[in-house]
């Protein structure tokens, strides 16, 4: 597996320069960092690139080091926003009743979902739906149809670096599932 830096290079450093020009307008910025992301995810590698959970924040670690010193600490300091937002993001939703909440709220409510019974596997991709859905925007172009085939890879890789934690509070969910049913509201008739 080859370094999503070297990978990208080319486009990394095409676009380096544009970047460190709109110091100080973040709103150009955040549309030069949207472009190079789009670029990332359109291009094809050689040979199978890892890309980083936060693909925006990998991006603008790269280009810290070419930012003049105080431009570098404004970049710090938006850098741990946004770091800051992404893990209280997900202690919020974590905090807001916690696993029987998630749990419940993703349960499946049509009885055509309960035919087959629901693994691990299948139950996560209910109960951390948006986190599933993040995981694959940031990997490929959602909005290119051409691009759909590379979902179930995504969508296993993600799988893979789940924690065992939750990866039991998964299974511990399919399990739920499993015993009750469908809700007696959608029974067919």
């Amino acid at each position: 597996m080859s370094d999503w830096k070297q990978a990208y290079s080319e486009i990394l450093s095409s676009y380096v320069g544009m970047y460190k020009e709109a110091r100080g307008n973040l709103e150009l910025r955040n549309e030069i960092l949207a472009e190079v992301k789009g670029k990332i995810l359109e291009h094809e590698p050689l040979h199978f690139v890892e890309l980083p959970p936060n693909l925006r924040v990998a991006i603008q670690m790269e280009w810290l080091s070419q930012l003049d010193p105080e431009d570098q600490q404004d970049e710090i300091a938006i850098i741990q926003q946004i770091l800051t937002l992404a893990f209280t993001g997900k202690s919020k939703e974590d905090a807001g009743g916690g696993e029987n909440a998630r749990e419940e709220k993703a349960r499946p409510t049509k009885a055509g979902d309960y035919k087959k019974a629901f693994t691990a596997f299948t139950a996560a991709q209910q109960v951390f739906k948006e986190e599933m859905d993040s995981y694959d925007r940031e990997r490929r172009d959602t909005k290119d149809p051409k691009t759909i085939g590379q979902r179930t890879r995504i969508v296993q890789q993600w799988w893979e670096s789940l924690s065992d934690d939750r990866k039991a509070e998964a299974g511990r969910a399919a399990e739920k599932w499993n015993k009750l049913g469908a809700p007696n509201e959608t029974h067919d008739s």
